[in-house]
């Protein structure tokens, strides 16, 4: 059964995506993704309907999919997206992909409703875990901009942020994230 729904919306993720850029595109709330033609941001919600069945696979780790949705709020903040509109962005996602499975009629007889209702919170479950991940790779490029802006220390920046704010802090690569920060010691004599 859930096999059935993850095929399904990856070889339709195309006309999904197609839904999610017309909802993205027109409304008030995500003006960044305005700036975008309609096929590049079908290319953009393409992906993400595209790579939800390795995403749902029990077989991928949440470290594997916080990289990536981490990796993605950074690219997005340096883009200029803001973060409200990002998290927008992510509802419109799931929003638009629970439209498609209740209109296409993919929703199974009462047999197998226990299952299909499994797999919608499934879904839910990893759009909000997507969302914190997103958060946090925002707020990690936000702390390296703010710590490239000349007269800001580390410890005051640290007052802004608090523990606990980013990926890889939590991660046994926290090493290379503290080795990245260096770059940005600005009392560092050159």
């Amino acid at each position: 059964m859930r096999d059935k729904f993850i095929t399904n919306i990856e070889n339709n993720a195309m006309a999904i995506a197609k839904k999610w850029a017309r909802f993205v595109s027109t409304s008030d709330y995500t003006r960044t993704y305005r700036k975008l033609s309609e096929d590049e941001l079908m290319k953009m919600g393409k992906v993400s309907y595209q790579n939800l069945g390795r995403f749902l696979d029990p077989q991928t780790s949440k470290t594997e999919i916080g990289k990536f949705y981490t990796d993605l709020g950074s690219k997005r903040y340096a883009q200029g997206y803001p973060l409200c509109e990002i998290q927008y962005a992510l509802h419109f996602t799931k929003r638009v992909l629970l439209n498609y499975i209740s209109s296409e009629g993919l929703l199974p007889d009462t047999l197998s409703l226990y299952q299909a209702n499994a797999f919608i919170v499934e879904i839910y479950d990893f759009f909000d875990l997507a969302g914190f991940y997103i958060t946090r790779g925002f707020q990690e490029a936000l702390y390296k901009k703010i710590l490239s802006v000349k007269g800001l220390d580390k410890e005051a920046i640290n007052l802004v942020f608090p523990s606990g704010s980013f990926y890889y802090e939590q991660e046994a690569d926290f090493k290379m994230f503290e080795k990245a920060m260096e770059g940005f010691n600005l009392f560092k004599v050159k």
